[in-house]
């Protein structure tokens, strides 16, 4: 005979198992619908050890193996770098600590079962002894690096959202181009792009806050002291009009912070000069130039064009960012030409430099490229695809797509403003690709650019491109300098380094229609 007490307690029983058992089910459809994310953490653990210790904490796994790379490549510095090879004591581990068997694929990847396992852990040490644009240093005041160089991809999940969290010596602090957290040590990032594209340096260093347009930038400095007030407060007062001039141009800022990170040291390869990012830029400066403004100046505004002109306005090729290979694109002429031209563009409008400054960087740089003989064998868009032969190294037959693009971009705003009566310029490509392409998630090509152009222009300008863009002949530049009432004239001495001299000067006797695309085309 069963107790009346016992057939309760058995039915509460059979309750409390049913309603454990739905709580499960419930936790592992949460569990399951967690999405795919890699966390990584980033040691310093002595000064004395030049590596830093990387752990990459890989979670919510569901695929029977999971592929790991490191990219070979930083966008923006067209050399192979192989970052891999300075990877030691790599280990993968699962949930439960124990070492899991891993093979490696290619040269920069890495792959490991994951059969029956959600999680795992990837840990490696990563020699930093080189500090350059797309390299890593650990110091004895400061460790800098990119996360090209630390950061591993998980092949097939581009899109996952990560953290990085930064353990240093005391008495350090840090700042990335990662966008901040409540802990000053962490950082996040949306996606990989975002992630491998965001520098971070950690150490002793100057950092000082600014405004531009409701958004805050920092002006970064190192070794700390190196800029110090009144010349701080100058450089900075110079970085919010370059900042401001750019802004009006697209109708506003595209980032939630921008960080300028200017290195007062030489570089300890052949990656200086400046690097641009999304929302952060890293220059080199000699000590010569620790108190000249000009050098600062431009490069400054050179790499902060490319926030727009290359980091989102981007050939078809690099987009996305294939980091595994060599990527090739006839547009560099594009990407960095006009660049060039515009970072003059920027000092211009911003007040710090004059009429007769932009006058003389035009001319010179007419006069780099005519002086050239490669000119007549090499196209802008052939020297762009050939980029990777070159960039790092000195070769027999080079023509620079830096100085052949800006003198194109000067002749098309010339011809565009004359196509039109001053009424459109080359800012309203610019615009266009921005709207048309990074804003519907896309790169362009050569086909792109050219319909953009004749669209703004209500021209056709296929024979332009045929002759001076995949062609090498000439460019009228007596004429189209002429729309504007300019006047173009070679010296015939040529300097040390073989080079033509040549001045451009606004002539008297312009027509009404000349000085009008003149003051078109040097509008503030």
């Amino acid at each position: 005979m069963t107790k009346k007490s016992d057939c309760r307690i058995s039915a509460f029983s059979a309750v409390c198992r049913i309603a454990l058992l739905a709580i499960a089910v419930l936790l592992n459809a949460r569990a399951a619908d967690e999405p795919f994310r890699v966390d990584y953490s980033v040691e310093v653990g002595s000064t004395d050890d030049t590596h830093f210790h990387v752990v990459a904490e890989v979670q919510n796994i569901r695929q029977e193996s999971l592929e790991f790379s490191l990219p070979v490549w930083t966008p923006g510095w067209y050399t192979i770098e192989n970052y891999a090879r300075n990877i030691s004591r790599l280990i993968v581990r699962g949930p439960d600590g124990k070492r899991l068997n891993h093979e490696r694929t290619h040269k920069q990847s890495w792959r490991v079962n994951t059969q029956g396992v959600a999680s795992i852990k990837i840990e490696f040490d990563y020699n930093a002894t080189k500090l350059a644009l797309n390299q890593a240093k650990i110091d004895a005041d400061y460790a800098f690096f990119t996360g090209t160089e630390l950061f591993v991809f998980a092949e097939g999940h581009r899109d996952c959202a990560s953290l990085v969290r930064l353990k240093f010596p005391a008495g350090w602090k840090a700042v990335s181009a990662l966008k901040e957290t409540d802990d000053p040590r962490v950082f996040s990032a949306a996606n990989y792009d975002e992630l491998v594209d965001g520098p971070v340096l950690m150490g002793q260093f100057d950092a000082r806050k600014f405004e531009v347009l409701g958004k805050p930038h920092w002006y970064v400095t190192l070794p700390k002291g190196a800029i110090q007030d009144p010349k701080a407060t100058e450089i900075t007062d110079s970085l919010t009009k370059i900042v401001g001039s750019a802004g009006k141009m697209f109708g506003g800022l595209p980032y939630d912070k921008y960080v300028f990170f200017h290195f007062f040291k030489p570089s300890e390869t052949r990656a200086a000069g400046g690097l641009e990012h999304a929302n952060s830029q890293v220059s080199f400066f000699a000590r010569g130039e620790f108190t000249a403004l000009s050098p600062i100046e431009w490069m400054a505004a050179h790499e902060y064009f490319h926030v727009w002109n290359v980091k989102r306005i981007r050939p078809a090729q690099l987009w996305p960012y294939d980091y595994s290979r060599e990527v090739e694109t006839p547009l560099l002429w594009v990407s960095e030409g006009f660049t060039s031209y515009y970072g003059n563009v920027l000092l211009y409008r911003a007040g710090l430099s004059s009429r007769p400054e932009f006058y003389e960087a035009a001319a010179g740089s007419i006069a780099q490229v005519e002086s050239s003989p490669v000119r007549e064998f090499v196209s802008p868009s052939e020297a762009s695809a050939s980029t990777w032969l070159s960039y790092d190294n000195h070769i027999a037959f080079e023509l620079s797509y830096y100085l052949t693009g800006r003198n194109l971009a000067v002749l098309l705003n010339l011809s565009i403003l004359h196509d039109t009566n001053g009424q459109h310029d080359l800012d309203d490509v610019m615009r266009a690709l921005y709207a048309d392409f990074y804003l519907k998630n896309k790169g362009f090509d050569t086909r792109d650019l050219l319909a953009e152009i004749q669209h703004i222009s209500g021209r056709d300008y296929a024979e332009f491109f045929k002759k001076h863009i995949d062609g090498v002949e000439r460019p009228p530049y007596e004429t189209i300098l002429g729309y504007a009432g300019m006047k173009l004239q070679f010296s015939k001495q040529r300097d040390g380094f073989g080079n033509l001299h040549a001045t451009l000067a606004e002539q008297p006797d312009a027509t009404e229609a000349q000085k009008k695309v003149r003051d078109a085309w040097m509008k503030k």
